[in-house]
């Protein structure tokens, strides 16, 4: 038997030959630009690649775009703000008291697991290589011994002016007053 072609089919066959028959076009953005074009790279600053909203990726945030996200960074910061002005707590403070809390929710995570019969989470072991602490220890290394070499310089050059300039007068001052009494 030999299906019936009803006005629907008809019209949903006609739609699909002409939407395969168009040709497809890129949906472009606001900002996205061709980049082979003479113009956009005559109009951007500098001859940069890419639009200055790409580069400054904090430009959504300070204009409130995503509110969420501006409120939750303005939060943040007055958090922050709060802890280091009103409350004079200062940065290492705050990271030994965020690692013994760290350690007290383990604490008590694995004192809670063994009275309720459950078995205690493994909680992954944080190993550094070693060879992060000798490139550190190499590269403070050599910013005491530039150090050195500029103040052993300066000792011994003979040039006045500079000797000086290196010295903390505020330091010289009273020191030389406590010598000519």
């Amino acid at each position: 038997m030999a299906e019936k072609i009803t006005a629907e089919k008809f019209l949903n066959n006609l739609v699909e030959t002409l939407a395969d028959s168009i040709p497809k076009q890129k949906s472009v953005s606001f900002f996205e630009e061709e980049t082979s074009s003479v113009t956009s790279k005559f109009n951007r600053l500098f001859g940069r690649q890419k639009p200055v909203h790409h580069l400054l990726g904090a430009a959504d945030v300070l204009l409130w775009r995503n509110k969420k996200i501006s409120a939750s960074v303005l939060s943040g910061a007055t958090a922050i703000w709060v802890l280091f002005e009103w409350l004079n707590y200062h940065l290492l403070t705050l990271i030994c008291l965020a690692l013994v809390l760290g350690m007290l929710a383990q604490f008590v995570w694995t004192v809670a697991s063994g009275l309720f019969n459950r078995s205690s989470s493994k909680v992954p072991r944080l190993v550094l290589p070693d060879e992060v602490f000798v490139s550190v220890g190499r590269s403070i290394g050599i910013e005491v011994n530039h150090a050195l070499k500029f103040l052993q310089d300066v000792s011994s050059g003979g040039n006045l002016k500079q000797f000086l300039a290196t010295l903390d007068m505020e330091q010289l001052i009273p020191m030389w007053n406590s010598l000519r009494l």
